[in-house]
């Protein structure tokens, strides 16, 4: 990326409104500039921020760069699939690369359960031992 100075009518029109504009409506008024650019001149400047307006960029910067916050969207599919398919399921149903643990830590925390599926004993599988201890084979088919 190729350097831009500033010229003096941007420098100008940043003092007048960096005060009261968020990092997202700077970029809008400065397309040419990162908001980095612009977070670097106003601070060469000497320019601050109305500490609610901070806040609320602040805000705005951490909705932006949090890729892993879950949409009501992808709630859904982890609603409806998880139950059934649990979280492979729900994994190859999302748009978004998660990753297993995320989708289980997701649905615990939405009380999201795996449906249990039926349990079917094969008398082949109790085996009883002459001190009529028994034990029980367990095979378990599952997807």
């Amino acid at each position: 990326m190729s350097r831009i100075r500033w010229s003096q009518e941007e420098s100008d029109l940043l003092k007048k409104v960096y005060k009261y504009k968020t990092a997202n409506q700077l970029a809008e008024i400065f397309p040419h500039y990162t908001n980095t650019q612009i977070l670097r001149r106003a601070k060469r400047l000497g320019l601050k921020k109305d500490p609610l307006v901070a806040k609320e960029s602040r805000e705005q910067n951490k909705i932006i760069q949090r890729q892993d916050l879950w949409t009501d969207e992808d709630l859904k599919i982890l609603s409806e699939v998880y139950p059934h398919e649990g979280a492979i399921g729900v994994k190859k149903k999302l748009e978004k690369e998660r990753s297993i643990q995320s989708i289980i830590s997701q649905a615990n925390k939405y009380k999201i359960c795996r449906i249990q599926k039926d349990l079917f004993w094969n008398p082949q599988a109790i085996s009883i031992n002459d001190d009529n201890i028994f034990s029980v084979k367990i095979i378990y088919k599952g997807q």
